[in-house]
């Protein structure tokens, strides 16, 4: 077109790209707080030129398209560190609840413990025969027991916690994925070979987003669709279908939620990482069952120690001691794919070996194998078998174990519950044994004094438990607390071998006898405990240079006035009894508030470098997609100007198009 008419028909092109873009501008002003909003431009193109008298005349302009600023890569880098970012939040702000969980209740736990031992266990043995002391020790036990079971109920509460809040990450993914699935199925429809629908764009890529906050994702593009998969390559959306997730019992350990797929069931959760669902995962395996486990591990050794130095000693009765403490049972968990009937049970058998770890036992029909699930490393396993009870015996405890079939497993949670049902059970004060279970003195006992006639230098020390019994001669006829009398049947002077039998106070039949090289290191006598705990054997060294015939010692259990039992029973808080004899109960509790404290501290650096990356890769995102203002206001004059002119242009072709008229009239 040409002439007068080109004119107008080009500034009418002109006009409408400029009101177009002003439109698009507009849109960028007013979506510049949209969160995902990325900015538009226009696409302007000039329409192909027409040939007239020779002369090629152009037919104005047209848009061809609106697009958005939109960096594949960019978009990509902000979906990865909002899900590391969300995850490190996730994680922090779980810990620090247990920080302070620990932090309150560490001081609390401490001092039980601490009061146990000094005011409690202390005053016992200062003064065995005092009642009041004895309450006191009572009163004590049931306060550490209170302690210990808030502490774990509130480990068992922050569980339950985290499954609930699995439960709802798990329907927010399923919402996400449900609505990204739908907009792939708007997008490609309504995409064209020039044109895209960029509002469904953006919403699709802003649902991205949140799904990243919810959990760490892998996108595809594949043509105008984004498949979606976790980092470890489960599909969640794949064009229009998405694939619903759902919570699970964990196989072994009902009460523990896992992620699965709705589908089929099959559980995803090892394989998840990242954002609020990650955060939790990790935080349950990493930090929350270690602290149960590690709890649970002081209550169970503390309970055996003192039941085990309660069964060395005498109470008030003049009878063994029995158990102090209960604690929580080793927990065995059968997988529920496990085929047969087997009848499963464990039992801590060396509280010192236990490692604060769980266990998966997996049978192949001939063979078991034990696995430590920290390390990931095969542990060390002795088994027997009694009929058809097989023993399998590892890390501290024994698992007795029935009718297991090939293929079973099960997973062994030795210390879980030790916190939580860790129960004072001694309600007599007088049921102590604070008494040492022998005090031996020179002499023969008559009526029930020791009368000393001794005419040699030979002592006998106090005594001390022993497991074994190697090189020592047992008295095997009577068992701890049986009064005995030891008596030399022969004397003699230093270097000269004597000997000497033992008897039961008042009897003449001979339990035991043996000799003993005079100015050596003595010999040891010792008497076995019939009952299991403590088993072993109570032992005393026979020393001297001068030894006469005749001369007795009597061997009488300890009185009410005797506290070398509960002297054992204080040593044990600082004795190293845990770790096979590397660490103390003071030392692992220490170690426990410190393990939680340092994760803390590392989960909050962790999160601020995070943070911090995401928010560069948030800056340098917004840098292409973001809309800025100045900008803006300058395309606004840009288009203003544009319009302006192509009206005036308008306005000239009108006014020589009626010039062109009133010439004709004219004529």
């Amino acid at each position: 077109m040409s002439g007068v008419s080109g004119l107008v028909s080009n500034a009418v092109t002109g006009l409408q790209a400029a009101q177009d873009a002003l439109q698009v501008t507009g849109n960028n002003i007013s979506n510049v707080n949209t969160p995902g909003y990325s900015r538009e431009q226009v696409v302007q193109t000039t329409q192909p030129a027409s040939l007239y008298g020779g002369l090629y005349l152009g037919n104005g302009t047209d848009l061809t398209t609106v697009t958005r600023s939109y960096s594949n890569f960019l978009q990509t880098q902000v979906w990865s560190t909002t899900a590391s970012a969300s995850g490190a939040n996730t994680l922090n702000s779980e810990l620090q609840s247990l920080v302070n969980l620990f932090g309150g209740n560490a001081s609390g736990l401490s001092t039980a413990v601490n009061q146990f031992f000094s005011s409690g266990v202390g005053q016992v043995a200062a003064q065995p025969s005092d009642i009041p002391s004895r309450q006191a020790l009572i009163s004590q036990a049931q306060t550490l027991s209170q302690t210990l079971n808030n502490a774990g109920q509130q480990l068992l509460d922050t569980s339950n916690g985290v499954n609930q809040q699995i439960g709802q990450s798990v329907d927010t993914i399923n919402s996400l994925t449900g609505q990204i699935a739908q907009l792939n199925v708007q997008i490609n429809s309504l995409t064209t070979a020039t044109n895209s629908p960029n509002t469904l764009l953006d919403q699709r890529d802003q649902l991205v987003t949140q799904l990243s906050a919810q959990l760490g994702v892998s996108v595809l593009q594949q043509g105008n669709q984004l498949n979606v998969y976790t980092t470890t390559g489960q599909v969640l959306v794949a064009g229009s279908q998405s694939y619903q997730l759902k919570t699970a019992p964990n196989p072994y350990d009902p009460s523990q939620t896992e992620v699965a797929y709705a589908s089929n069931g099959a559980i995803l959760s090892q394989g998840l990482q990242g954002g609020t669902l990650g955060g939790l995962l990790q935080f349950r395996s990493q930090v929350l069952q270690p602290a149960q486990d590690g709890l649970g591990r002081i209550a169970d050794t503390l309970a055996q120690l003192m039941n085990n130095q309660q069964a060395q000693g005498l109470n008030l009765y003049g009878q063994l001691g029995a158990p102090m403490f209960q604690s929580g049972p080793v927990q065995v968990l059968a997988n529920s794919a496990n085929s047969g009937s087997a009848t499963i049970s464990g039992s801590i058998t060396n509280a010192g070996q236990l490692t604060g770890n769980d266990y998966k036992l997996q049978y192949d029909g001939s063979n078991w194998t034990a696995t430590n699930l920290s390390t990931g490393q095969a542990t060390s396993l002795s088994s027997g078998s009694s009929g058809a009870v097989t023993t399998l015996s590892f890390g501290g405890v024994q698992i007795d174990v029935t009718g297991a079939a090939a293929g079973n497993s099960f997973e062994v949670l030795p210390t879980r519950l030790g916190a939580l049902d860790f129960q004072s059970v001694l309600s007599d004060p007088r049921a102590i044994a604070a008494a040492a279970p022998y005090v031996a003195s020179a002499g023969q006992t008559v009526s029930g004094s020791v009368v000393n006639s001794n005419l040699g230098n030979l002592v006998m020390s106090a005594g001390q438990y022993t497991s074994g019994s190697a090189g020592a001669v047992v008295v095997s006829g009577a068992n701890v607390p049986t009064a005995l009398q030891l008596t030399l049947t022969s004397g003699g002077g230093s270097g000269s071998v004597v000997s000497f039998q033992v008897t039961q106070q008042g009897s003449a039949g001979v339990l035991a006898s043996g000799s003993l090289t005079l100015g050596g290191s003595g010999t040891t006598i010792a008497v076995p405990y019939a009952s299991n705990p403590p088993g072993g054997y109570w032992s005393m060294n026979l020393s001297g240079s001068l030894a006469v015939s005749g001369d007795t010692f009597s061997i009488s259990p300890g009185g009410p006035g005797n506290g070398g039992n509960a002297q054992a029973m204080a040593a044990l808080q600082s004795a190293k009894t845990l770790q096979n004899g590397s660490l103390s109960l003071q030392g692992a509790y220490t170690q426990l508030v410190g393990q939680v404290a340092s994760q803390g501290s590392q989960a909050q650096s962790a999160l601020s470098a995070a943070n911090a990356v995401a928010q560069q890769a948030t800056s340098a995102q917004q840098s292409v997609s973001g809309v800025n203002l100045d900008q803006e206001a300058a395309r606004l004059m840009q288009y203003q100007q544009a319009y302006q002119a192509a009206a005036t242009a308008i306005q000239i072709g009108g006014s020589l198009f009626q010039t062109l008229i009133s010439a004709v009239q004219a004529a």
